[in-house]
């Protein structure tokens, strides 16, 4: 299964992944595929996003998923205006910064609401 981070870097690589002759979802299927592929993906993800925001109680997590939302947009906004390496570098470490920023937002959680749940 590929995830948006490394469909991200296969558009950044494109060229170098035709020359070595990798077969990669944008080798494959085109810049305009991928891309599709990719605002697929975005879209998915906010469904739980929207669900964890709106139907469970997370504490202040919630500023998480708000920039998570914010990034994302940015994010997609962004990849329908790539055409450079350095785009897809750009769009690469946005993803790279929401993994980042939720590894770290996991101590904004509500704990007294996890163990009161149980």
């Amino acid at each position: 299964m590929i995830s948006m981070r490394e469909l991200t870097k296969d558009l950044e690589n494109i060229r170098g992944d035709i020359a070595q002759g990798y077969v990669t979802i944008p080798v494959a299927y085109g810049e305009r595929t991928s891309k599709i592929m990719l605002t697929a993906l975005a879209v998915l993800t906010l469904v739980p996003a929207y669900l964890l925001l709106f139907y469970f109680e997370i504490g202040h997590m919630y500023f998480f998923f708000y920039l998570s939302l914010f990034l994302l947009a940015v994010f997609l906004f962004l990849l329908w205006m790539s055409k450079t390496k350095i785009h897809y570098l750009i769009l690469h470490n946005i993803l790279k910064f929401i993994i980042l920023a939720g590894v770290f937002s996991i101590l904004l959680i509500d704990v007294s609401v996890i163990l009161n749940r149980i």
